[in-house]
């Protein structure tokens, strides 16, 4: 990585915010007691809980309503 560059366009270089976003969106919806979950299962709600937390969920209704009149077609 360019970190001088990086460093002069003012842009964060740590893994801080990525760390935060794991145990943001990862860690307080997957991980807690008494919780299981299969690998499909697990991956599906981490997709719903990404397009959330960032802020994009209208876009995956879109998404969703587009694919559902392609299979009802």
């Amino acid at each position: 990585m360019d970190y001088p560059g990086i460093s002069a366009l003012g842009l964060p270089c740590g893994s801080g915010a990525i760390e935060s976003a794991v145990r943001r969106v990862i860690n307080l919806r997957i991980k807690g007691p008494g919780i299981f979950w299969k690998e499909q299962s697990a991956e599906a709600i981490l997709l719903l809980r990404s397009y959330y937390k960032a802020g994009r969920w209208n876009l995956l209704k879109q998404m969703a309503i587009s694919s559902e009149s392609i299979i009802a077609a």
